[in-house]
């Protein structure tokens, strides 16, 4: 049976790139071929989670290579997203910020290990749980002892930031329920880590009260790290409305959606009182720059944002977060999140949402020569968590990253072209021989008069796009290919490393969701 030719109108837009997505000259052979498959793979994506759409940026060799936009940014107007499509990156804001106080820590104004008080002129932070004072670098580490909070979120015109400080740090009970279900600080500073909104609006705060200009907080990081960087199409606004967002990058906004199962509403404005913690607007070709710098020793385009030992420093893992199994860190540095620090696939990088609409990541990649952002106007409720949050980003992160470090090991994947059904009902028949003759133990192997009877009853069904995924010489190609294969786990993962598998490996989680699940083929419990 061959996949169903009738599309809803998302999907029709969702499988077409936006056409200002820009190959760039400098594009090698096999970044040509990557760009081929994520213009196959992105549209599955967004297909499968729902998200309305996505844009991204992959940056190597010192600029952005590649960028694009899929589906819509807006649904009720029908606006398809483009490379240009601008986002509320949430927490990705947190780097700025963390950039702009050790600027002021090379130029004398902050020092990392001074009492947050100091600086402060008149009022004070205390921990009533006893212990040393809070440090610049507890909170850039988040190690303050503030317990995680909301970002102090308003559906009105946010308070200016010191007046919000005084009254947030004058409360014994954080924004969650209305101070019903969490206390403002729940462990003496430097006990442990807990990410916390408040500390990075206090970092915030400093910068704004120490920089000798007497900048405000976002006056200072547009002179000082935006507008140098290049960043043309990028903001931090300390309210995200028209009355603070420049007109050219206010009529370029995405519009952000709560999903709820097969419901997709558009978010309310919801506004930020902790406004350093993440209310910057940017576009994934302009945020990806941050990275470039990182990655340059602090340098890009001629001008320096910070100098190689701050870089060295902020991304220095500082502590085991073990906060969640699913994003699993190795370690954070001054903000930065570090994962593998100790392997050739080490990446500094940051998530960021805004509530409730959008759902974003960047990530560098130094020892491959790689940057990605991926941004998505999309949050999907019930929540999950932060690792859940970021998951589908990173379906997209995880096949860039892969096909690179093939590209450097040499082992480069040179695959006909196949359509998605061909591969769904690949890794269908892969399953099918690993179920059975794995899981179960059963050695005697498919005949093709048993798979010519499993391809004749097959009755695949149409998902909620009317779309059909199922090709049955696609299906029998996986029968095949597994059935030859020495079926113990370390065989069938020796087939899943070698030039057998039929599919990239990098594609295989999303197939995986296609199937319903997030199982691999290694799973060796009972069924």
């Amino acid at each position: 049976m061959r996949p169903a030719r009738s599309h809803s109108a998302f999907v029709v837009a969702a499988l077409v790139v936006a056409t200002t997505a820009r190959a760039q000259p400098q594009l090698t052979d096999s970044e040509r071929r990557l760009v081929a498959v994520l213009q196959e793979d992105i549209p599955q994506i967004l297909r499968l989670v729902g998200t309305p759409g996505l844009n991204l940026a992959i940056a190597r060799r010192g600029g952005v290579i590649w960028e694009a936009g899929f589906g819509w940014a807006d649904l009720e107007r029908r606006i398809p997203m483009t490379a240009s499509t601008v986002t509320h990156s949430g927490s990705m804001g947190k780097t700025y910020t963390a950039t702009a106080v050790m600027q002021l820590v090379e130029r004398g104004q902050l020092e990392l290990d001074a009492p947050v008080n100091r600086y402060l002129g008149g009022w004070t932070i205390t921990n009533p749980l006893g212990g040393r004072e809070v440090t610049v670098r507890d909170l850039l580490t988040h190690r303050s002892g503030l317990a995680p909070n909301a970002a102090w979120s308003v559906r009105r015109a946010p308070t200016p930031l010191e007046a919000h400080l005084r009254r947030a740090y004058a409360r014994e009970r954080n924004d969650f329920y209305g101070g019903a279900a969490s206390p403002t600080w729940s462990a003496k500073a430097g006990e442990k880590y807990q990410y916390s909104n408040l500390g990075i609006a206090t970092l915030g705060y400093l910068v704004q009260v120490t920089n000798p200009e007497r900048l405000s907080f976002s006056d200072y990081v547009q002179k000082h790290i935006i507008d140098p960087l290049g960043m043309r199409s990028t903001q931090y606004p300390p309210v995200q409305d028209s009355l603070h967002i420049r007109p050219e990058i206010w009529r370029r906004m995405s519009r952000g959606y709560a999903g709820f199962g097969t419901a997709r509403i558009p978010t309310p404005e919801i506004y930020f009182e902790d406004h350093p913690a993440g209310t910057v607007v940017t576009v994934p070709r302009d945020h990806v720059r941050l990275l470039l710098a990182m990655m340059n020793g602090g340098t890009l385009g001629g001008y320096r944002l910070l100098a190689p030992e701050t870089v060295r420093q902020m991304l220095t893992p500082y502590q085991q977060t073990g906060t969640d199994a699913e994003f699993e860190p190795s370690g954070v540095g001054l903000v930065w999140n570090l994962r593998d620090w100790n392997t050739e696939q080490r990446s500094f990088e940051h998530g960021g949402a805004h509530m409730w609409g959008w759902t974003n990541h960047f990530v560098a990649y130094p020892d491959l020569d790689l940057a990605i952002a991926v941004f998505m106007n999309q949050w999907s409720l019930p929540d999950d968590g932060q690792g859940a949050r970021y998951r589908e980003a990173r379906l997209v992160i995880d096949l860039v990253r892969g096909w690179v470090s093939r590209e450097r090991a040499n082992t480069p994947r040179h695959l006909p072209v196949r359509s998605w059904a061909w591969k769904v009902s690949y890794v269908q028949g892969l399953m099918m021989v690993e179920s059975t003759n794995g899981a179960l133990g059963i050695a005697e192997r498919f005949s093709r008069t048993d798979i010519d009877k499993m391809v004749r009853g097959a009755a695949p069904r149409a998902d909620r796009y009317r779309t059909i995924q199922w090709d049955p010489a696609g299906f029998r190609a996986g029968v095949a290919d597994l059935s030859a294969a020495e079926l113990t786990p370390a065989g069938i993962a020796a087939f899943l490393a070698s030039d057998r598998l039929q599919v990239l490996p990098e594609e295989l989680p999303l197939i995986y969701l296609e199937l319903g699940g997030r199982g691999n083929l290694t799973d060796t419990r009972p069924r």
